[in-house]
Order: structure tokens, then C-alpha cells, then sequence
């Protein structure tokens, strides 16, 4: 008997894709993934320059996703799915989800906020289900009198896990963009003012070099801002040597987690977490540290460097491999659309 077969769409940007793919693998289903970049697709040297030079950028985009639907509707064609899985979607045309639509069943997982994509803000209309990461997003649309449902990220245990006989040698980590959240460095900021003598990392983009050269050649503090991204199975390594991992959402969430929440969780590390409803329903037991402001951040900063939280780590990391992995949120979709 032939397996049933799901046509999965992602942004080639993130990991995400390849953890809903061997999710869905895992549970049975053959199948096919077709990636695409953004703002334009493919974003080749040639798109590169020819959107920086462009006058028109909204205009460039459109023409770009106009041109994409046909290759994405041979590939819906050849592979005959069952189901199709997009996560986000913005290179989509509302059309295309329909002739999907016409012949499978169709999911939108947004695991960004929708204002932050304004383009797949009315995919809602064209799919059979629109999954939201955030409650706010859930609670916008229901004020239109449409109904969307609330899919929390997850995370990839064959990425993210405790490795045994690691050694702390870093006493505060932060990974993730720095560069476009005015919140995360000026918390970080503080961060590294209040604790001048332990051992601090900041993984991620900080001053990029395609923005100004003069200011990434220049900039400060080396020995803690890398400012350069890292791969997810580096990005593990690098919380298991942590004491202690902060996380810091960006301005646009309000009610949900970003994925770092249950990456941070998988590895064993123990997490201090920004505070937004979700999260304190989330760890109620406090096994993850939620801080409001900045003063709550550096004391429970003080708190975890001076004492034990390993048995914290733990108990957050049994709850995420139980719950909240990719695979029970492939198996969430699968038995809400019964495919």
C-alpha cells in the first residue's frame, strides 16, 4: 500500500522545514519538500542586486511571486499529494492555495506573527486550516469573525538534547539576531554592564557587514558579540556549555513562544525567559526563570550563577520532550485535518 503523501513548502531560512519533514516521516507519510528564499525567490546574486537597485521593491516582489506559482503547482502536480504543509507562505498567491486546495487538503502554519508578514495575512480565506504561533494572532482574527488555531513552535530532539560530559564554560548565552530587536540589545546591553566578570556569549548578527562596514569592522566587545550566525547542531553544543541560557523575544511577540523556548528546554540547559501569558502558563512550576524587566532579569541572573538549577533544567526538559517536540506537532495537524 502506497504511504500517504504530504507536499511540504518552507522558507529555506530556517531549519524548521527539515524537523516537519522527518516529523511527518516518522508518522508514516512519504514526502516531497520544496523550499523558497524571500524577499525574492530564488534571492540568487542576480535577484540580490537587482532588488537592491530597484526603485520599486513591493512591486519587484509581487512580479517575482507571480512568476514562482507555476513552478510550485508542477511540483504540487507531480507529487499528488494528500496534504500540503506550508509554513508561512508569503511566496504563495492566494490562486495557487486554491487550485491546492481543489485537490487536497491544505494547512498554513505561521510561525511568525501575521503583522509581521502583512502578505499571507488573508491566506486564512484559501486554506482548510491557519495555524498561528501567537494567541494575539488568534484573537485578531477571531475580532474579523474568522477563525484561526493556535500551533505553539517545537522542537527538533534529534537536533536539540543534553549531551553528557559537557563543560560549563560559559557562564550567560544569548544566540539569536540582535541586530533588528532595539529590546535585545538593550537588555543585552545591561546584561554585559551587570556582569562585567563572568564569561559571556552573544551568537548571532549584531553589527552585519552588508549594512555598514565601517561599524562591523569597529565594533565593540569581540570577545562576547560573534556577530555571525551558527548552525542548529553548533547552536546545541553551545547550550549545553551554558550556566545559564537567556531568551529574549522580539517586539512583535505578545502571547506565544519563539522556538528558542523549547530548544533551549531540549538541550538541558536552563532558560530565563522574557514573560507573556503563554510562557507562564507554559512553566508554572518554575522551572524556567520569567522575568518582566530588566532589574528581575539580572536577579534571577545573580540567582542561577550562585546556586544549582540543574535540577530546573531537567524537569523543563522532560516537559518539552513530552509535549512539545516537531512531532506532536505534526501529529496535532494530522489529526485535526484526518489525513
Amino acid at each position: 500500500m502506497a504511504l500517504p503523501k504530504v507536499f511540504i513548502i518552507a522558507p529555506a531560512f530556517y531549519h524548521f522545514g527539515w524537523g516537519v519533514t522527518k516529523a511527518f516521516h516518522d508518522a508514516g507519510y512519504a514526502t516531497c519538500v520544496h523550499t523558497y528564499d524571500t524577499p525574492v525567490d530564488p534571492y540568487d546574486f542576480r535577484h540580490k542586486i537587482t532588488y537592491k537597485l530597484c526603485r520599486d521593491k513591493e512591486g519587484y516582489r509581487l512580479h517575482n511571486r507571480v512568476e514562482r506559482q507555476q513552478e510550485f503547482v508542477r511540483v504540487f502536480d507531480d507529487a499528488a499529494p494528500g496534504l500540503v504543509f506550508i509554513m508561512n507562505g508569503e511566496i504563495l498567491l492566494p490562486q495557487t492555495l486554491d487550485y491546492f486546495r481543489s485537490k487536497a487538503k491544505v494547512a498554513l502554519w505561521c510561525f511568525d506573527t501575521v503583522k509581521h508578514i502583512p502578505v499571507i495575512e488573508g491566506h486564512i480565506d484559501h486554506v482548510d486550516r491557519f495555524y498561528c504561533y501567537d494567541k494575539g494572532d488568534i484573537d485578531y482574527y477571531a475580532a474579523q469573525g474568522k477563525r484561526a488555531h493556535f500551533l505553539p513552535q517545537a522542537a527538533d530532539t534529534t537536533v536539540y538534547h543534553p549531551i553528557e560530559g559537557v563543560q560549563k564554560d560559559i557562564d550567560i548565552l544569548f544566540v539569536g539576531d540582535v541586530y533588528h530587536s532595539a529590546k535585545r540589545q538593550k537588555y543585552l546591553a545591561g546584561v554585559v554592564r551587570a556582569f562585567p566578570d563572568k564569561r559571556i556569549r552573544v551568537v548571532g548578527i549584531y553589527k552585519p557587514w552588508y549594512k555598514n562596514p565601517v561599524k562591523a569592522l569597529l565594533r565593540e566587545r569581540r570577545d562576547i558579540y560573534t556577530n555571525h550566525n551558527v548552525e542548529p547542531d553548533k547552536v546545541n553544543g553551545l547550550y549545553n556549555r551554558a550556566r545559564v541560557v537567556l531568551n529574549i523575544h522580539n517586539e512583535q511577540q505578545t502571547d506565544g513562544a519563539n522556538p528558542k523556548v523549547f530548544e533551549i528546554c531540549a538541550s538541558g540547559a536552563y532558560q530565563i525567559c522574557d514573560a507573556n501569558p503563554y510562557i507562564r502558563e507554559l512553566f508554572p512550576d518554575g522551572s524556567v526563570g520569567i522575568y518582566k524587566n530588566e532589574g528581575q532579569l539580572h536577579a534571577l541572573i545573580k540567582e542561577a550563577l550562585e546556586g544549582d538549577k540543574s535540577d530546573m533544567a531537567r524537569r523543563a526538559c522532560e516537559r518539552v520532550n513530552a509535549s512539545h517536540t516537531m512531532h506532536n506537532l505534526i501529529e496535532t495537524v494530522i489529526q485535526d485535518l484526518r489525513v
